[in-house]
């Protein structure tokens, strides 16, 4: 039976990324993107729901990011969902969900217009 774990979202940065090197000697990038629903409910009344995701970017994807993206920005990701599991400085044992953009699957395309004069920005990942 043929699985499939893809996730693509057109979402704004919610704070500009965070770069880090990894113990290989790779990087990544890390950053939180909004996605929005507009509807209109029974009493006419306009409302919204804003939903957000951590977004974790591995490869080449990586210098796009840190060169282009800043908190506001429009952009559309693909990757694959992900959770795991972290102890919080207490011990606590949490666990969060990223869309992980990594290897031939995962992409990056800035959307935002400022970025027009610069040409589109897209890249997509290679794995590490």
């Amino acid at each position: 039976m043929l699985t499939v774990n893809r996730a693509t979202l057109v979402g704004h940065v919610g704070r500009d990324p965070e770069i880090r090197s990894l113990p290989n000697g790779g990087r990544a990038a890390a950053f939180s993107l909004a996605t929005s629903e507009k509807w209109t409910d029974r009493e006419g009344k306009p409302t919204e729901a804003t939903e957000w995701h951590r977004v974790v970017v591995y490869g080449a994807s990586v210098e796009i990011v840190e060169a282009m993206l800043r908190k506001g920005d429009p952009v559309m990701v693909e990757g694959r969902s992900a959770t795991r599991k972290y102890s919080d400085r207490e011990g606590t044992e949490r666990s969060v969900t990223e869309i992980v953009v990594a290897g031939p699957q995962g992409m990056v395309n800035v959307l935002s217009p400022r970025k027009a004069e610069e040409g589109s920005a897209t890249a997509t990942g290679t794995p590490e």
